[in-house]
């Protein structure tokens, strides 16, 4: 429920200064909330004590959860962060408001996300990811990458064929998918502002007969079109550029359901990590590696 509809089913009276203030914030809605409470009050002659007590009136638990609210739909509208940027930064915001508004964008995130999240795409997702001879192909660019490494790195030690196809290969992204059948999957983290490399690539998977999954902050996100499952996260945030906090708990929680799927694989992948560990790469337990001490 925004603003506009609060007012309108709100049935008591008002004061004249509530009135005064109601039409401002129509007037400049959503950007009119943006200002700080005193900066409101001054342009009808009020307190930002009023402006708070109004709010509440209004089913507000706070004049942060408003201006969050206004963010969100500032944000919704502006395509990118140039455009954001002077909406969403006040030149009086306080360290402390910088952090309790990315809090409260990332809980909203988080709520939203969840509470619409495509369950049966999710469970979808999961089998795909633990049927058997699946190859696992995890593609992120931009700001999809450092997801896509976050999700290879630990599905790797829950399936045995996991591959982070980057940019920084020695193989072209092209040359990555010479040998792509029904028998593998794509995962694709891709947000705004999205890749084509990743479109193109899910369709060719697609072609190839292969699964793709992709996790999106948008049914439009061009990757879409080649999807069978779609995972879609909210990314609105108190900054001119997008919070993924919302995209990292969704990937967590397919990494979880993978891992429950595959405990007892995962398990003994761990214990051989374990072994390799300590015999090659954890040099404090090979004296021959350890640095002379001086004496």
């Amino acid at each position: 429920m925004n603003l506009n509809q609060r007012i309108s089913g709100y049935s008591k009276k008002l004061t004249k200064t509530e009135r005064l203030l109601i039409e401002e914030l129509q007037a400049h809605h959503p950007q009119g909330l943006l200002e700080s409470a005193t900066g409101l009050a001054k342009k009808v002659g009020t307190s930002a004590s009023t402006v708070v007590r109004l709010l509440a009136k209004l089913g507000y638990e706070s004049y942060a959860q408003a201006q969050m609210e206004a963010r969100l739909e500032v944000t919704a509208l502006l395509a990118s962060p140039a455009t954001r940027a002077d909406a969403v930064i006040n030149d009086d915001a306080s360290i402390r408001s910088c952090l309790d508004n990315a809090l409260l964008h990332d809980q909203h995130n988080l709520a939203v996300t969840f509470a619409s999240l495509d369950v049966a795409a999710f469970e979808a997702a999961v089998r795909l990811l633990t049927q058997r001879k699946v190859r696992v192909h995890v593609l992120g660019q931009r700001h999809g990458a450092s997801m896509a490494s976050h999700l290879a790195l630990h599905l790797n030690m829950c399936l045995p064929d996991v591959r982070l196809m980057t940019s920084t290969s020695p193989l072209l992204l092209e040359d990555q998918l010479l040998w792509i059948d029904e028998h593998d999957l794509l995962l694709a983290p891709t947000f705004r502002r999205h890749s084509l490399a990743i479109a193109r690539a899910a369709k060719y998977f697609r072609q190839k007969g292969a699964k793709v999954v992709v996790i999106t902050d948008g049914p439009t996100a061009p990757a879409a079109a080649s999807a069978d499952h779609l995972l879609l996260v909210r990314t609105s945030s108190a900054s001119p550029f997008d919070s993924y906090t919302a995209a990292l708990s969704v990937c967590n929680a397919l990494i979880t359901a993978v891992a429950q799927r595959r405990k007892k694989e995962m398990g003994a992948a761990l214990e051989r990590g374990d072994v390799l560990w300590e015999q090659h790469w954890n040099d404090a337990a090979d004296p021959a590696r350890r640095a002379p001490s001086g004496r």
